[in-house]
């Protein structure tokens, strides 16, 4: 009976180990972050934090971006 508690135990320990990280992982899999915060690890934690903010100094720069690729594209 102890070894099996034991087993348990350490799959419940395993269980709140790798759960939340993993649905962290799909969460942040599925959005959609804009093209300069995609690429540069400060702009996409500015973004995270606060997209307001994001946008009133970037906002700007990628409209060029996205409009830069769309001419390159055609």
């Amino acid at each position: 009976m102890s070894e099996e508690l034991k087993y348990v135990a350490v799959a419940l320990l395993v269980l709140f180990a790798f759960v939340p990280v993993t649905f962290q992982a799909l969460r942040r899999r599925k959005e959609q972050p804009p093209p300069l915060a995609s690429n540069d690890r400060k702009l996409y934690r500015l973004w995270r934090s606060d997209p307001d903010a994001y946008q009133r100094q970037y906002g700007a720069l990628d409209e060029k971006y996205i409009e830069a690729q769309k001419n390159k594209n055609k």
